[in-house]
């Protein structure tokens, strides 16, 4: 019985140490958390005796106030931040675009290059052969776009003008050519004109081969200048009709068809512009009413105002045809041709001064007809006073011979006889008349 109880109790004090031994941990790590919970306990215990000192410090109202400019603050700020971010967006691309444009357009690299350099090094130049290529392959009123990038000299290169080839012949031939002028004495001109658009477009003409460079600096300068053409080119389009191509506002040179009023030989020489002709018609004076050419340009007879499209005397236009020695017609009083420019030439000269020399005799003729007063310088013979007679005091002798006289024999003619009729005439030969009183019978 002894021995039993010992084992028991041995077995009963092996657990008593392992529960004594897991106690005495359990109560270590109560006694480490307990000491860690004081820890922060008394730390939050300073924090909230400062926060309560700080608060007990200053009064209720100043706590909302500043409770509530923090919650002011906060929002505001995202705001500002967000409108700024905006603003640097914007401003960022207005830099970046116009940086852009300035150097392509004014071609900043390269002269910020040649400074650098201290121009001893000769610029890139870009050439744009092919655009130039390109354009003269285009027709008539076709755009042209990138043409502010070129030189003066590659633009002015594409103001040209050559002979009359197979293809323009034809051309001609549909608008009425008929040999008019000869083929070798007319040009082709090719220039680029500003539409009423703003647009850039490809323009045709046929003038003679004496104003052919005129006629392209003409346009080179109008264009530089950014003057609005409505239309240009060749009027075949139109036929014969040439009046429905001024009608629609076409720019011609060389054309057919048209009266001597309206500059008609001078057109078919090739020696003459109509720009603009809708908006700057023929407008004859007829006394009692008016006569516009092409009718469509009734719309703009009132010329007392610069309207849009008009040419008038300081118009840009007249400037730049007179600079090439053209003559603007839209001054003449009472045939006011305000699309007319022509070049004075050999013909128009001599035709000019024939009906100069005609005027002048006309109006002399009729001044001498139609002059009362020259009836009435007729002589009095009233107030003719007679000159006295000189007498010549020499004797008179009657054998004196005058000297530059000379005594010619003078034969008298002969005698012709006629043959006697037997009449009682007066002459020989002359006819029997019958006495009716010689041969009455006696009386009784």
């Amino acid at each position: 019985m002894s021995q039993k109880k010992t084992t028991t109790t041995t077995r009963t004090k092996k657990p008593k140490t392992a529960a004594k031994s897991s106690s005495s941990s359990a109560k270590r790590v109560k006694t480490s958390a307990s000491s860690t919970y004081t820890t922060k306990t008394v730390k939050n215990t300073r924090t909230t005796q400062t926060a309560r000192s700080a608060s007990a410090k200053r009064p209720n109202g100043a706590k909302q106030a500043s409770g509530a400019s923090r919650k002011r603050r906060r929002k505001p700020k995202r705001r500002l931040r967000l409108d700024r971010l905006i603003a640097l967006v914007i401003a960022g691309a207005l830099l970046i675009g116009g940086g852009v444009y300035a150097i392509s357009r004014f071609q900043l690299i390269d002269r910020v290059q040649q400074v650098i350099s201290g121009g001893d090094r000769q610029t890139t130049v870009v050439r744009h052969d092919k655009e130039i290529a390109e354009i003269k392959k285009k027709n008539a009123l076709d755009t042209v776009d990138g043409v502010s990038a070129f030189s003066d000299e590659e633009l002015r290169s594409c103001f040209y003008s050559e002979p009359i080839s197979d293809k323009i012949d034809e051309r001609l031939k549909n608008m009425g050519y008929d040999e008019q002028i000869p083929k070798d004495d007319l040009r082709y001109v090719r220039v680029l004109f500003m539409d009423f658009e703003g647009k850039t477009e490809v323009g045709e003409l046929v003038v003679n081969k004496d104003i052919a460079t005129k006629v392209e600096n003409v346009f080179y300068d109008l264009y530089i200048h950014r003057y609005p053409i409505g239309k240009m080119i060749l009027p075949d389009a139109y036929g014969t009709r040439i009046s429905e191509s001024f009608a629609d506002n076409n720019t011609v040179g060389l054309c057919f068809g048209l009266s001597d009023e309206s500059s008609g030989a001078v057109h078919e020489e090739g020696y003459a512009i109509d720009l603009n002709p809708l908006f700057n018609p023929l407008i004859k004076d007829n006394g009692s009413s008016l006569s516009v050419f092409p009718m469509e340009g009734q719309l703009y007879l009132d010329r007392t105002i610069q309207g849009e499209h008009y040419i008038y005397e300081g118009d840009y236009a007249v400037k730049a045809f007179e600079k090439e020695g053209f003559d603007w017609k839209g001054d003449e009083q009472g045939m006011n041709d305000y699309k007319h420019f022509e070049y004075p030439h050999a013909s128009s000269r001599r035709h000019d001064a024939q009906n100069e020399d005609t005027q002048a005799q006309s109006d002399g003729q009729d001044e001498y007809i139609e002059d009362p007063a020259a009836l009435d310088q007729t002589p009095e013979y009233d107030d003719i006073v007679p000159e006295d007679p000189v007498y010549d005091d020499t004797p008179y002798d009657p054998g004196y011979q005058d000297p530059g006289i000379v005594d010619q024999p003078t034969e008298e003619p002969p005698y012709e006889q006629y043959p006697d009729e037997g009449g009682d005439g007066l002459y020989p030969g002359d006819p029997v008349v019958d006495d009716p009183f010689g041969q009455a019978p006696p009386l009784e």
